[in-house]
C-alpha cells in the first residue's frame, strides 16, 4: 500500500511541473516576447527563426517600468514585422552594461540598438543641452518641432558621426518637477534649498536660477540624502517621483513642468547603414508604433500615481506662480549660449521660433 501511495505521489508531482513548465520558452534575452502591448500582460512567446540575424537591443530600466515595456513590445513589433531576416532580442535592466556602456557598445560593434533618455546624448552632440534647460520649451510639442527641424539637423549629423544613429525620440515621458520638504509656490521659497542635483552643468545652472543651492548627489542616493537632510529638496520627472520614493521625505510639488524628456531609440550607424531601406522603414514603422503605445500608458500611469501621492502618499501639489518661475530662468538661455554650452552658437535665438 505505501508503495502505491508513493507511485501516486511522484506521479502527482511530475505531472504538476510538466504544467508548470508547459509553453514557457525563454527567450535569449530573458524576457517574454508579446506583440499585445505594454502593460497588456500577455505571454506569448516565440522562438529566434532559423538563420535571423540576431539584434541585441538594451535598456537600462528594470522589468516593469514603463521603458522596458515598450522596448520589449518594440522587439515584438519588429520580429513580427521582419519576416524572419531579424530576430531583435531585449535584454533591459542593464544586462548589456549601463547606458553609457552600451551607448559605447553599439559605437564598437557589441550590440546593435538601444532605449535611453535623449537628453542622455548631449555629451556626443551639446545641442541637446537645451532639452535639459528649465523652461527653453513651452510645451512637449514645441520641443519635437524643434528637433524635427532643419536647426535640430546638426545634432543628427553629429550623433551619426559618433556611431550613433537615433530613429525615434517621441516615447514622452511625464514632465520635470521641483519638490521639497517645504511648500513652494514661486522661486521665492527655493532660495538657500540643498538642491540635488546629478553632475551635470546644466542642472547646476537651472538651481542657480530659481535661487537654490545645488548640492551633487548619485540618483541612488537621493532617497536617502532627503531622509537624512542633506538636500532639502530637488527635481525628477514626474514618475521618478513616486517610483523613487522620493515623495516619503519631500511632500511639496511644485508642478511646474520646467522640461519634457524623452526617451529615444537609437542604432549603431554602422548596422543601420547595412540595412536595406525597406527594413529601415519597417523599423521606423514599429517605433513609432511603439512610442504611440508608450506615450497613451505614461499618461495614464502619472494619473494613477498622482491620486496615490495625494490619498495615501500625503503629498501637497503646491498652488504655484508658473509665470514665475519661468521669469526667474528667462535669462538663462543667453547665458548658457554666452558660455558656450551648445555647438550651434546662436542656439538659444533659433528655438524660440518653436515656442507659441
Amino acid at each position: 500500500m505505501k508503495k502505491v501511495l508513493s507511485l501516486a505521489l511522484a506521479l502527482t508531482m511530475c505531472l504538476g511541473i510538466l504544467s508548470a513548465c508547459g509553453g514557457q520558452t525563454n527567450t535569449p534575452g530573458g524576457a517574454s516576447q508579446s506583440v499585445a502591448g505594454p502593460g497588456s500582460g500577455s505571454q506569448q512567446q516565440t522562438t529566434p527563426p532559423a538563420n535571423a540575424i540576431t539584434v541585441k537591443f538594451g535598456n537600462s530600466g528594470a522589468i516593469g517600468e514603463p521603458a522596458p515595456e515598450t522596448c520589449q513590445y518594440f522587439c515584438d513589433l519588429c520580429n513580427e514585422a521582419l519576416g524572419g531576416r531579424y530576430y531583435f532580442d531585449f535584454y533591459p535592466a542593464e544586462q548589456l552594461g549601463n547606458e553609457t556602456t552600451m551607448l559605447e557598445n553599439l559605437q564598437v560593434g557589441l550590440q546593435e540598438g538601444m532605449m535611453c533618455a535623449l537628453d542622455t546624448l548631449a555629451t556626443y552632440a551639446p545641442d541637446l543641452n537645451i532639452l535639459s534647460m528649465a523652461f527653453a520649451f513651452d510645451s512637449f510639442e514645441s520641443m519635437v518641432a524643434y528637433l524635427k527641424s532643419d536647426v535640430a539637423a546638426p545634432v543628427w549629423e553629429k550623433l551619426d558621426s559618433q556611431g550613433i544613429h537615433v530613429i525615434n525620440f517621441e516615447c514622452q515621458k511625464n514632465p520635470r518637477i521641483f519638490f521639497g520638504n517645504r511648500e513652494i509656490k514661486s522661486p521665492a521659497d527655493m532660495k538657500g534649498m540643498k538642491y540635488r542635483i546629478p553632475n551635470l552643468p546644466i542642472f547646476e545652472k537651472n538651481a542657480k536660477a530659481m535661487g537654490a543651492t545645488p548640492v551633487v548627489v548619485a540618483w541612488s542616493e537621493y532617497p536617502f540624502a532627503l531622509m537624512q537632510g542633506m538636500v532639502d529638496g530637488g527635481e525628477c520627472s514626474k514618475d521618478s517621483y513616486r517610483s523613487a520614493g522620493l515623495y516619503e521625505s519631500a511632500k511639496y510639488v511644485a508642478d511646474v513642468d520646467y522640461a519634457y524628456p524623452v526617451e529615444q531609440i537609437c542604432f549603431s550607424t554602422q548596422f543601420w547603414s547595412s540595412l536595406s531601406a525597406e527594413d529601415q522603414a519597417i523599423i521606423e514603422d514599429c517605433a513609432s508604433k511603439a512610442a504611440e503605445q508608450h506615450c497613451k500608458n505614461i499618461a495614464a500611469k502619472w494619473e494613477e500615481d498622482k491620486k496615490f501621492l495625494i490619498d495615501e502618499g500625503g503629498v501637497t501639489f503646491c498652488d504655484i506662480d508658473r509665470q514665475a518661475f519661468i521669469d526667474a530662468a528667462a535669462p538663462l538661455g543667453k547665458e548658457l549660449q554666452a558660455e558656450g554650452f551648445f555647438d550651434t552658437a546662436d542656439l538659444y535665438d533659433q528655438t524660440r521660433q518653436f515656442n507659441k
